[in-house]
């Protein structure tokens, strides 16, 4: 393993600490090797006992960012929740990573920000084209598929009602885990820390799952591991809009679930790609496999 200097911001999020976990346990990492940065550092208190370098970054600062970013070889930026000042908080750091000399940067991207309908993916498209036209000579651009996780975290109204309203028509969606993600995005950032400059390349890897299944058929895989007996509802991308402003959603969930299944009806997040496996060298895990990991959890959400 090579000694130089891996950076992940978003350390604290929910994918960052996941890659985090598998750069310590699974890639051999060494505490002293790895920079992580965060909003607050006390939130990362116990990975700077074991000897990780936790440092607070402020996307909204190019200087402040310049200093959380030194020293760094290889960078995984993982991408901020903040829909709206988004755009600027990455292009402030991919233009910091190049001031400090970061010689290899993977970013958590989505599927066909081009033309995707969904209301951040512009934000993404810009961050691509900053990392691909930048003096950054190695990047892995990572245009994830949608999380399995997304289903109890941010729609589990599916489980709990027992109905999925749906404007995604028959658009088929590779969908994987985050962990999976997570790996994949630890192994992108290994892979940079052990690069010597040698071979300089600028990469884009589309990650899909192991299967591509339509709404109707992730319901019935849905009702086959857990138990329940979900009613499909297909509307109309008006119609969809309709029914979630009848149940007082705000304006941004609102466009944000409708343009991610308007983006779905594309079948923009659907295909087949070998690039996970080529990246981790193992293949990512199935939903019906995810379904079964986490059953009891699920099972709760909906009442069971």
């Amino acid at each position: 393993m090579s000694d130089r200097k891996i950076l992940v911001t978003g350390a604290s999020g929910k994918l960052g600490q996941q890659v985090v976990s598998y750069l310590l346990n699974d890639f051999e990492v060494k505490p002293s090797q790895l920079i992580v940065t965060t909003r607050k550092a006390e939130k990362l208190a116990e990975l700077a006992a074991k000897g990780v370098d936790v440092r607070e970054a402020d996307f909204s600062s190019p200087d402040a960012l310049e200093q959380a970013f030194l020293g760094a070889h290889s960078m995984l930026l993982i991408s901020i929740d903040a829909s709206g000042p988004r755009t600027q908080a990455h292009l402030n750091a991919v233009a910091a990573a190049e001031r400090v000399g970061v010689e290899h940067i993977a970013y958590t991207s989505m599927l066909a920000p081009t033309q995707s309908p969904v209301v951040f993916a512009h934000e993404h498209e810009a961050t691509e084209h900053a990392i691909l036209d930048s003096a950054i000579p190695n990047a892995i651009v990572m245009q994830n598929n949608w999380y399995f996780e997304n289903i109890p975290e941010y729609f589990a109204s599916i489980l709990q009602t027992g109905h999925w309203l749906s404007s995604a028509g028959e658009g088929r969606i590779a969908q994987l885990s985050r962990k999976d993600l997570a790996y994949a995005a630890a192994a992108a950032v290994v892979k940079g820390s052990q690069s010597k400059g040698l071979h300089q390349s600028k990469v884009t890897l589309l990650m899909h799952g192991v299967e591509a299944l339509t709404h109707t058929e992730m319901a019935k895989v849905i009702d086959s591991v857990i138990g329940t007996s979900i009613n499909m509802v297909h509307l109309s991308d008006e119609e969809y809009q309709a029914q979630l402003e009848s149940f007082g959603l705000p304006a941004p969930i609102v466009s944000l679930c409708t343009t991610m299944d308007h983006h779905n009806r594309l079948g923009l997040s659907n295909g087949t790609s070998d690039a996970f496996e080529a990246l981790t060298g193992k293949k990512p895990q199935s939903f019906e496999s995810w379904l079964e990991e986490n059953k009891a959890e699920l099972q709760k959400l909906a009442n069971m």
